[in-house]
């Protein structure tokens, strides 16, 4: 081991204290003592210690206890702490192991023994740092690819006289496989893209990335939104061989109030009028599921004070704490309950309800979007 590593010998009795350090100084260690609890806790505080040997005897607070407070302090919760203890009854082996001690070895010591411990112990606080530096680096990338995640949802929405829109997003991890985005053609034309990628976290992150890269470089005016689909389709087949992707293609022409639309293996969107529902769908398989794609193409004109409401299967195929889910039918039924409601108050309660459902457990990522016809 370098001599950074250091081990901090707690114990009141010098003698103890010389044959400890001499045996480990010969490995090499760095040695540091305390012959008090109180004095111990504060060292741990102060300098970085990787591995405490710990007399359970002690002047004022006796090991048990320095245990206790280290065990309880974030800071020093993570150092290893042996015993060396002259006390051999079953019960206080039993009590350091339950105050967190990793070991415990009774005096009279061997030489042979303190050392194979310490190795072993130091081991594996070495693999523990390793660990955690890893454990660090994936959260560092992770909360990049959150970030860059914000991208594929989107929030904000061109300003139109003609319609708003509102979005809702929450993944079931850090990052997920759902997207919106969006495109505003020169002719004024709207075209959204909602997405869901099977599968969860970085796989479908990176998928769903694609497809939103896909979708800003298609050359989209002379195409219907199913040929948008199947362009998409014929672009990601030859890079990805184990995820589908289940999509609504919608287009949207403010002068004519025309809602042009298809959908790939996706449920039905829904229309509000006049607080009744309708459900707007089209057949067509997954992309990516089959070789041939097979399409449908849709035109339906919307009017003023419309609400269209899309939403992925993460806001109904939610189960309770019998595993009973909820259902479209259920979840339609609360659409239809809330649809007088604002839109962004229709989002953050239909959100509640699928939660509450769900006990308050994500089950999948939670997607959902609403256009208000002006």
């Amino acid at each position: 081991m370098p001599s950074s590593v250091k081990i901090l010998i707690v114990d009141d009795n010098e003698t103890n204290v010389e044959i400890l350090s001499e045996i480990l100084r010969y490995e090499n260690y760095e040695i540091v003592v305390a012959y008090d609890g109180e004095y111990a806790i504060e060292l741990c505080n102060e300098i970085e210690i990787d591995l405490v040997l710990l007399d359970v005897l002690l002047p004022g607070i006796n090991g048990f206890e320095v245990a206790r407070i280290l065990q309880s302090n974030s800071k020093t919760a993570e150092i290893p702490i042996l015993f060396v203890s002259a006390l051999h009854e079953t019960k206080n082996i039993v009590k350091a192991l339950d105050m967190g001690a990793v070991d415990y070895i009774t005096k009279p010591f061997q030489e042979a023994e303190i050392l194979a411990r310490v190795r072993s112990q130091l081991k594996i606080r070495t693999l523990e740092k390793e660990r955690n530096l890893l454990l660090r680096a994936l959260k560092n990338d992770l909360d990049i690819a959150k970030s860059n995640q914000q991208n594929l949802v989107s929030f904000k929405f061109p300003p139109s006289k003609d319609y708003q829109i509102h979005t809702s997003y929450f993944p079931m991890e850090q990052v997920g496989g759902d997207w919106i985005t969006y495109e505003l053609q020169p002719s004024q034309d709207l075209d959204i893209l909602f997405g869901d990628v099977t599968g969860h976290g970085v796989a479908a992150a990176m998928i769903s990335l694609m497809a939103i890269i896909s979708f800003k470089n298609m050359t989209k005016a002379f195409l219907t939104p199913s040929e948008c689909l199947h362009w998409l389709h014929n672009n990601l087949s030859p890079l990805i061989e184990t995820h589908f992707i289940s999509a609504i293609y919608l287009r949207y022409n403010p002068q004519n109030k025309l809602l042009s639309y298809s959908m790939a293996g996706h449920h039905a969107m829904v229309l509000i009028r006049e607080e009744k529902i309708f459900k707007l769908g089209t057949k067509g398989f997954c992309l990516l599921m089959f070789p041939q794609l097979i399409l449908d193409n849709k035109d339906y004109y919307l009017q003023e004070k419309d609400r269209l409401f899309l939403f992925s299967d993460g806001m109904y195929e939610v189960p309770d704490m019998d595993e009973n889910y909820m259902g479209d039918s259920i979840f339609l039924e609360e659409v239809k309950r809330n649809c007088h409601l604002s839109a962004k108050e229709f989002l953050a309660s239909m959100q509640l309800f699928s939660l509450k459902h769900g006990n308050g457990i994500i089950h999948d990522d939670m997607t959902m979007l609403v256009m208000d016809i002006l």
